[in-house]
């Protein structure tokens, strides 16, 4: 989204605006849960992994 994108949206109807806020809010939800999963992986090592190291 661009700043031209956020323009216009913000010249929209209220519906469409809380359309493009519950879009975004879910996006920000699915790449938090992403970041937790790859953190978890970062933080496991031989010691805690139950795959052997490669």
């Amino acid at each position: 989204m661009n700043p031209e994108d956020i323009r216009r949206i913000s010249r929209s109807d209220p519906q469409t605006i809380e359309r493009v806020i519950t879009v975004l809010g879910a996006q920000v939800a699915q790449l938090e849960a992403r970041v937790k999963e790859l953190e978890r992986q970062l933080k496991q090592n031989s010691q805690n992994s139950s795959k052997p190291p490669s």
